[in-house]
């Protein structure tokens, strides 16, 4: 079981509008959990080469460092100041996802807050570089924001659900994520045109979540689209037709291996949401398969 824990926090800051972002919705939550914030920034080992530039220029590693480490100190004191949680901001150098994943391992992080885009001028067409790498190698879920997810606070938490078990791992995270923030749970199960007879196993799944989020003392809100063409676009308007201004999602809901694939889907959603989106990665995929057996009332989510 996927259990919702805030403690520790990682934000990655490239000082782009998207990072600058990014922390606002983390101190938001350190603020309501007395979590430990770090502040990130990792200068790029590539970009400071000089074989990068032409002409040719010098470039001194040692004072990009520092003049990093003051502005991050700098805003790591507005943002304590602001917010009155703790804080420590810190500088790497090297590959920004290689560093941002092992600073998430060394410091223990139970979540990851960044934006979709960042550290380099290069964009990838359907989600950043970064990013992309970050969500697939985090060893904990991932907040990610694209600039429009400008919002703060999270009173309607949407959970989009296919018809495989994985994407059901996210059910006990989001509802003890929404009880911390006293928000409301919307389960939504989304059907294409070819798995009609996957409808009443799914309603049965609605009611499940249901039951356990009534246990929980979490409000839920249940809907199921039948007929749809893509999931990710259904999940994305869905999303704005209800006001929802957070998204949980799994790495690989749609993706057949492992958890270390971020399948089409899930880019989808994290591309083109204007409310953050959370990424968490499934947990021994193997044996979850008897988790839950539509008419068990098995709650093991």
């Amino acid at each position: 079981m996927i259990h919702f824990n805030a403690s520790k926090i990682l934000i990655p800051v490239d000082f782009s509008e998207t990072s600058l972002l990014a922390i606002k919705h983390g101190a938001y939550i350190a603020q309501q959990n007395n979590s430990q914030v770090y502040l990130l920034h990792v200068v790029n080992a590539n970009l400071v080469s000089q074989d990068m530039f032409i002409p040719l220029v010098s470039i001194n590693q040692g004072e990009i460092e520092n003049k990093a480490a003051q502005k991050l100190s700098q805003l790591a004191d507005e943002i304590k100041g602001e917010y009155k949680i703790q804080m420590e901001s810190m500088i790497a150098v090297g590959s920004p996802s290689s560093e941002i994943s092992r600073v998430a391992k060394e410091k223990h992080a139970d979540l990851i807050v960044m934006g979709t885009h960042g550290y380099s001028p290069i964009e990838e067409l359907v989600i950043g570089s970064v990013a992309l790498k970050v969500i697939t190698k985090s060893p904990c879920p991932v907040m990610a924001m694209s600039n429009a997810a400008s919002g703060k606070g999270y009173k309607k938490i949407l959970i989009p659900l296919d018809d495989t078990v994985n994407s059901r791992q996210k059910v006990n995270y989001a509802l003890e994520m929404a009880k911390k923030f006293n928000a409301s749970i919307h389960a939504l199960a989304l059907l294409t045109n070819n798995e009609s007879s996957d409808k009443g196993a799914m309603q049965v799944v609605l009611r499940q979540i249901a039951d356990l989020a009534k246990e929980k003392g979490v409000e839920c809100q249940l809907d199921l689209l039948s007929d749809v063409k893509n999931r990710a676009n259904a999940t994305i308007e869905y999303s704005e037709k209800i006001g929802a201004d957070l998204v949980i999602i799994m790495t690989d809901q749609d993706a057949e291996l492992s958890g270390f694939f971020l399948g089409p889907y899930s880019q989808q959603v994290i591309h083109l949401s204007k409310v953050p989106v959370i990424a968490v990665k499934p947990k021994d995929l193997f044996t979850q398969y008897i988790s839950l057996i539509p008419g068990t009332g098995g709650y093991n989510f």
